[in-house]
C-alpha cells in the first residue's frame, strides 16, 4: 500500500488532511490512515482518491500482483465453506499471508470465511466476533460491502453459540433490511445471499419463530432453483421439514420435503445431510 503517494498527492495539490476530509470523512479518518496505515472503508478511500486524482490503483499499485497468487486459495476456503468443511477451510486460510493482503476486499473475503469457520465449528467465538470486528470497525466503516452484511449475520451465529440469544437476534433481525441493498447477482454474491438467508432461517428455527425460518428457509429453495445452484437447497429443505414436524404439519408433506432433501443431498454428495435426512425420514414412517 502506497500511502507516502497518497500524502505527497495531497501536499502538492495543496490539501491540508481536513479540507480533503471536508464533506467525506472527519479529519483523524485520514489522519489515522496516514500515520498508521489504519484501512479505511472503500467508499471512504474511493471519494479521497478520487478528489485527489488518484485510482484505487495508485495506492495500492500491487495489489493483482500479490493479490493473484492467493484469490484461488481463499475461493477454495469460501467454497469449504458453504460445503461445510470447515477443517479444510483453516488449512486453505493457513496459506495465505494476511499481511500481504493489499486489496480490502480479499482481506474481507479472508476474515468473513475465517469468522464463519470459526463460528460454525464451535470454536473460539471471541475470534471470530474479532474477524467480523475487523471488516466492520476497519475495512467497511460504513458497513456498505456484502462483507458486512456477512459480518452481521456472522456475529450472529457467534452470540447464538455463546448462548447470548437477545444479541444475536439483534443482529439476525436487521438481515432482511441488509439484503435489500445487495444488487449483484454474480454467482459469487448469490452464495453469499444463500449463506445468509439459510443460516438466519436456521437460527429462528433453534429460537421456535418457525413463520419466520419458513419464509426465510423458502426464500433459499426459490432463489437455488432460479440461479441453478443446489447445495443450499438440500439443506433448507432439510431444515424446513424439520420445521414442519415441530409444527405438526402432514406427515406426508414432510415425507415428500425430506425425499427432495435427499435427492439433492446426493447430487451433491453431502453424505453427512444424507444420513440425517434418512434417519429423520424413517423415525417419522416408523
Amino acid at each position: 500500500m502506497d500511502i507516502e503517494k497518497f500524502i505527497q498527492t495531497r501536499k502538492k495539490l495543496g490539501y491540508t488532511q481536513a479540507t480533503l476530509a471536508e464533506g467525506i470523512c472527519t479529519q483523524a479518518t485520514i489522519s489515522k490512515f496516514e500515520k498508521n496505515g489504519k484501512m479505511i472503508s472503500t467508499k471512504i478511500l474511493v471519494q479521497l482518491c478520487k478528489r485527489l486524482g488518484l485510482s484505487l490503483n495508485d495506492i495500492f499499485p500491487n495489489e493483482d500482483m500479490n493479490d493473484t497468487g492467493y484469490s484461488q486459495i481463499l475461493e477454495r476456503a469460501e467454497f469449504d465453506l458453504i460445503t461445510s468443511d470447515y477443517q479444510d477451510a483453516f488449512k486453505q486460510l493457513e496459506l495465505v499471508d494476511f499481511d500481504r493482503l493489499n486489496n480490502p476486499e480479499s482481506k474481507m473475503q479472508y476474515l468473513y470465511v475465517r469468522g464463519f469457520s470459526l463460528a460454525l465449528s464451535n470454536q473460539k467465538q471471541d475470534d471470530a466476533i474479532f474477524s467480523f470486528e475487523q471488516i466492520l470497525n476497519g475495512l467497511d466503516e460504513d458497513h456498505e460491502t456484502i462483507y458486512a452484511q456477512l459480518a452481521y449475520v456472522g456475529l450472529g451465529i457467534s452470540y447464538a453459540n455463546a448462548g447470548d440469544q437477545k444479541r444475536a437476534e439483534f443482529f439476525f433481525s436487521k438481515m432482511p433490511e441488509r439484503l435489500s441493498h445487495v444488487n449483484q447477482t454474480d454467482t459469487s454474491t448469490v452464495w453469499k445471499v444463500l449463506s445468509m438467508l439459510f443460516y438466519t432461517g436456521e437460527f429462528y428455527s433453534n429460537v421456535a419463530d418457525y413463520e419466520t425460518s419458513n419464509t426465510l428457509l423458502e426464500n433459499v429453495i426459490t432463489r437455488s432453483s432460479e440461479r441453478h445452484v443446489t447445495f443450499y437447497t438440500a439443506r433448507a429443505q432439510y431444515q424446513l421439514a424439520q420445521n414442519w414436524v415441530a409444527m405438526k404439519t402432514d406427515k406426508a408433506q414432510v415425507l415428500a420435503m425430506l425425499r427432495d432433501s435427499d435427492a439433492f443431498a446426493r447430487f451433491n454428495h453431502n453424505e453427512k445431510l444424507l444420513k440425517r435426512v434418512r434417519r429423520l425420514i424413517q423415525e417419522i414412517e416408523e
